[in-house]
């Protein structure tokens, strides 16, 4: 009798073993089931993220979006369309167009357009003929978003193609260098070659009709009459049409101005036009041994 109570004994203890061992594993593997199967989480789509402040002839300044950039659809805004697109490749020459003078209210919409003149000139004997000019528009929204900015730039390009040659950002970011604030340490700028590309819409996103208008030319990417460089060509830019042909000496004077010493921030919009005519030719001198009349 004890030993057919010790075999029943053993019995139990061997069956109250294996199903501690199958709880057990219930309770342990689904643990690792689930680490396994947790999907990544999405990153954020970076449209809305602001990569600069521009200085700008409307009120505050105007921010410049990461934006997004649709080649298929040709839909986007902000910094990917302006590059992508455009290429137009240098935040300096964004802003020099946003200190335009010239805006004007696209309606009675939230969106407003600056326009100005990045041109090319080849000079000979003194003498500098203008052989290549694009008038420039800029389209910012002031429409207020969630993070209470404004949704800013919109796109920017060349009238007239939709690629716009390389030297067009160079003439426009070198006309800049004049205007250029002081870095503020509390409003970052995230540098060009930092900028996320991005090719996907935000969630949500709504497209204001006065936006859509771009400069959509169909037709070759390939560089136009008047495009093409030989390293010789001299840039400049204005807020005004060009003059077609002006003296060197003018030419480099007017450069060298754009070019100089940066203003202290909270500076006001430049407005630079080429001048009329040399001194040497709005003025005539003379030498008198007696007063002059």
């Amino acid at each position: 009798m004890t030993r057919g109570n010790t075999t029943v004994q053993q019995a139990r203890t061997t069956v109250g073993a294996l199903a501690t061992t199958a709880l057990l594993g219930a309770l342990v593997a689904p643990a690792a089931v689930l680490v396994d199967s947790t999907p990544a989480t999405a990153a954020p789509n970076p449209a809305y993220k602001i990569l600069k402040h521009l200085e700008y002839s409307g009120p505050g300044k105007a921010s410049l979006r990461v934006g997004y950039y649709d080649r298929a659809a040709d839909k986007g805004f902000g910094w990917n369309k302006v590059k992508k697109k455009h290429n137009i490749t240098k935040y300096s020459a964004v802003e020099y167009i946003a200190k335009s003078p010239n805006r004007d209210r696209v309606g009675n919409t939230t969106t407003y357009h600056m326009t100005g003149y990045a041109g090319k000139y080849r000079c000979r004997n003194g003498v500098c003929t203008l052989v290549k000019q694009y008038k420039m528009i800029l389209s910012v929204n002031e429409k207020i978003q969630r993070d209470n900015q404004d949704k800013g730039v919109i796109t920017m390009y060349c009238v007239g193609t939709v690629w716009c040659p390389n030297w067009v950002s160079k003439a426009l970011a070198d006309a800049n260098r004049s205007a250029r604030a002081a870095v503020d340490e509390d409003d970052p700028v995230i540098p060009e070659s930092e900028a996320p590309d991005n090719t996907t819409a935000p969630e949500g996103e709504v497209t204001d009709e006065a936006d859509l208008a771009d400069e959509n030319t169909p037709g070759s990417q390939s560089p136009g009459e008047g495009d093409e460089t030989d390293g010789t060509e001299t840039y400049s830019s204005s807020y005004e049409p060009l003059r077609t042909s002006v003296s060197a000496a003018t030419l480099s004077a007017a450069t060298a101005s754009a070019s100089g010493t940066a203003f202290k921030a909270g500076h006001g919009t430049s407005k630079w036009t080429m001048p009329s005519a040399t001194a040497e030719d709005r003025y005539r001198y003379t030498g008198s041994y007696t007063p002059l009349r």
